[in-house]
């Protein structure tokens, strides 16, 4: 436990554990994975982190590892820790706490008379539920750091609230930090699912842990977790152990899309037709344009990059957004947008002409999406984390007549110009005539005898009388002089 500090001589284990925690430096009580955790979301930067954990993989003792840390790192700070019910909350901080501070300094954490305050350092450690009847109790003072934990089990509307009323406008002045900490929800629409996983994405703030992650768990344990769970194949099993969101295939737009297979560096081939297909959204929704080429020998699209832009982006900036983007290929063969007839007017006067592409049957066009990455026969850049995370959370309306509308994903404007792009889809051979050099044979025949000029110049039929063996074996005792 000497952290390769150089110790005084006669330094003892108590010593060594009153000077860390006078540090705030609570990283001896973790272990491996919770260290990578915590260096985690220490790297990440971000003012928002979502971390999918497995159960049982000690999600709560880091939490309340970090948020102690936290507290004793910063001088007079508020940090909260939220969870769907007050009585869970304390269950929750108070089972970890009273074990973690066992060994801390006198004097150095004070339990205040309630079971959900403490003073920790010149900091405070606050509880608090998120469930809507009372998440209001949370109100008053900006909170430098608050971590929801399970945050799955609160219904999503109340979620949605406690986040946008009532967390987020406390963490406005101090530019503080708000960390997500559960289990994926058993209701796939959560707004964690449709809205929290692709922001904190785009912001390389998300991680995920399974049960295999977990160096406390042996093989014999997760067999038996397994078999609790019904099962690999078990909805329970993928949620609960894997971290995974088990959605209704039928509810989400494209469900043949899969990150790992789809979303990879490749390299472009030697000769393509390089296109944009563009979807403007105008006032309401985003504008998005995909870079993109057809790999003609593997018969396969390839998304190069990707350009987004909130509503009521001027148009002069989406088309110089868009040409800087081109300017990475040497030339483009087709621009398609799917954009109002003024518009297009408008385009065309500064210079940057569009076509615009064949409207088939809305649900047609999606389903060639999701029959082309069901095939396999689409890439998409690691840069394109915009088009990457509408394609993995995009979901229908309750109708499934429309895209659902998300503050982060839009109108999965993302997958309307992959749409396009795919319909539209320029599938010509793009490499130029093959001109065989002169063969062997070739040459051979320039040099034939004349002889064997006038045998070869003979009609068919009257060639037909050298068929067989022995016409083979006369034509065969011609000798080049």
């Amino acid at each position: 436990m000497s952290h390769g500090l150089l110790l005084p001589e006669g330094t003892t284990k108590r010593d060594l554990k009153e000077f860390f925690w006078n540090r705030g430096n609570l990283s001896w009580k973790l272990h491996s994975t919770q260290k990578i955790i915590h260096d985690a979301v220490d790297a990440s930067g971000s003012d928002e982190i979502l971390i999918f954990s497995s159960r049982q993989l000690g999600k709560s003792w880091w939490a309340v590892c970090y948020a102690i840390e936290y507290c004793l790192r910063n001088k007079g700070v508020i940090v909260r820790i939220l969870s769907d019910t007050l009585k869970h909350v304390q269950d929750i901080v108070n089972d970890n706490l009273n074990a973690i501070i066992a060994d801390a300094p006198h004097g150095l954490i004070e339990r205040h008379k309630t079971s959900y305050r403490w003073t920790i350092g010149s900091s405070s450690l606050r509880l608090g539920p998120l469930e809507r009847a009372y998440v209001d109790y949370n109100r008053g003072g900006n909170a430098s750091l608050i971590i929801c934990e399970e945050g799955g089990f609160v219904k999503s509307d109340d979620y949605d609230y406690a986040i946008k009323s009532v967390i987020g406008p406390q963490l406005l002045r101090s530019s503080g930090k708000l960390i997500h900490v559960t289990t994926p929800s058993e209701d796939p629409l959560h707004i964690i699912h449709t809205e929290i996983l692709p922001k904190t994405r785009l912001k390389n703030a998300y991680f995920n842990y399974t049960i295999y992650d977990n160096p406390q768990i042996t093989e014999e344990q997760i067999r038996k977790a397994k078999e609790l769970c019904g099962g690999e194949g078990t909805a329970a099993w993928k949620r609960e152990y894997l971290a995974q969101i088990v959605r209704d295939p039928s509810s989400v737009v494209v469900p043949t899309f899969d990150r790992v297979l789809h979303v990879r560096e490749f390299l472009l081939p030697e000769y393509s037709n390089y296109q944009v297909s563009i979807d403007f959204g105008g006032v309401r929704d985003k504008t998005v344009a995909l870079l993109y080429t057809y790999d003609f020998q593997e018969n396969t699209v390839m998304v190069i990059d990707e350009r987004m832009f909130p509503a009521n982006t001027p148009t002069d900036t989406i088309v110089s957004g868009i040409r800087e983007m081109e300017s990475q290929v040497e030339s483009i063969a087709d621009r398609w947008a799917d954009c109002p007839g003024q518009l297009q007017i408008d385009l065309n006067k500064v210079g940057f002409p569009i076509k615009v592409p064949h409207k088939l049957d809305w649900q047609a066009g999606i389903n060639h999406v999701q029959v082309e990455f069901g095939q396999g026969r689409v890439l998409v850049d690691p840069k394109c984390q915009f088009l990457a995370a509408t394609l993995e959370a995009g979901m229908y309306n309750k109708n499934r007549t429309d895209f659902e509308r998300s503050e982060t994903l839009g109108h999965c404007d993302a997958i309307a110009a992959l749409s396009y792009a795919l319909r539209m889809l320029n599938r010509k051979n793009p490499y130029p005539d093959y001109i065989p050099p002169r063969s062997r044979y070739l040459d051979l025949r320039d040099n034939r005898p004349p002889e064997l000029v006038a045998m070869q110049s003979i009609a068919p039929k009257q060639l037909g009388s050298f068929s067989g063996s022995s016409g083979l074996k006369r034509l065969g005792s011609f000798k080049h002089r």
